[in-house]
């Protein structure tokens, strides 16, 4: 019978973090969650003022309630699910900016890929403005 005791210290969250950006690793850009919680943000505000319509002569009055009711629960929902992704892909993409404006050099390199053409390869820089 054997038994083992390791202690260590694994560094929180904050710390990995920094430890990342003075590495130079770029943190996660938040496009994907600002795509995602744009448009889930976009059906759902469509959805929650397009509402009213349902109470109109264009409904049948039987469905009225239905369609009403199923208009705000669905607009809801996404705009639910659709805001916070939208303001997590903001505070990432703020962070990958910022690590951006501190690491010119690295930055300039992430900005450098490979691109497969017929019979070889490319060698592409993104670059905006």
């Amino acid at each position: 019978m054997s038994a083992a005791v390791i202690l260590s210290s694994s560094p929180g969250l904050a710390q990995e973090r920094a430890n990342d950006l003075l590495n130079g690793k770029p943190p996660p850009t938040g496009t994907g969650m600002l795509v995602a919680g744009s448009i889930l943000t976009g059906v759902g505000a469509v959805n929650l003022l397009t509402s009213p319509l349902c109470k109109t002569s264009m409904v049948p009055r039987d469905t009225q309630d239905v369609c009403f009711g199923s208009s705000l629960a669905i607009g809801g929902v996404f705009a639910a699910v659709g805001l916070p992704l939208l303001f997590v892909g903001i505070s990432r993409h703020n962070n990958y900016v910022e690590w951006k404006r501190q690491n010119r050099a690295v930055a300039l390199l992430t900005d450098v890929g490979v691109t497969p053409t017929p019979g070889g390869a490319a060698l592409t820089w993104n670059a905006s403005f």
